[in-house]
């Protein structure tokens, strides 16, 4: 599908039905995330745009966006982020290398344990493309499983008092 043949307004007429059909149907989301890298490459090398202008297409309504668990949660961080189309390390330095590393852009999504640093996981779908009502429910589902999480590990047993008794033997 890459080529630079033809005049720069013909290849984006030419790519960019190919990018909806892509978003539109099952199974063509490599073939859009392909032809959204071509017309960005254009747009750049024709049209001057930066990379950090241009904000990645990410198709995800929001009715997708829910997980009961905490590995449902981290396999939708992975499906925004398969979605985005960015690599890690170009997500880490949109985001800011300072408000997340490339080192937790890749902890993120490689254990199924739910991140413990709400400001690294809004930079994370944000960056990726998701609206702000979209990251405001991320957000949402984060601070809920991140609640069950902590009664979870403390338990009701944990809120009663205790003592400890020291024996001394002579």
């Amino acid at each position: 599908m890459t080529g630079t043949e033809g005049d720069t307004l013909d290849r984006l007429n030419r790519l960019w039905p190919q990018l909806l059909l892509g978003l539109s149907r099952p199974g063509g989301r490599a073939e859009a995330i392909a032809a959204y890298r071509e017309v960005h490459a254009i747009l750049e090398a024709e049209l001057g745009t930066g990379a950090e202008q241009v904000r990645p297409l990410i198709p995800t309504s929001t009715t997708e966006l829910r997980a009961a668990t905490e590995a449902e949660f981290v396999a939708l961080l992975r499906k925004i982020h398969a979605r985005s189309g960015l690599t890690l390390p170009e997500l880490s330095r949109r985001a800011g290398a300072v408000t997340l590393p490339r080192s937790q852009a890749y902890s993120l999504l490689k254990r199924d344990k739910l991140p413990t640093k709400p400001d690294q996981v809004r930079a994370f779908v944000g960056t990726c493309g998701l609206s702000e009502p979209q990251v405001a429910r991320v957000m949402e589902l984060w601070a809920t499983l991140r609640e069950q999480t902590e009664l979870a590990v403390r338990g009701p047993e944990d809120d009663k008092p205790f003592a400890i008794l020291i024996v001394r033997s002579a």
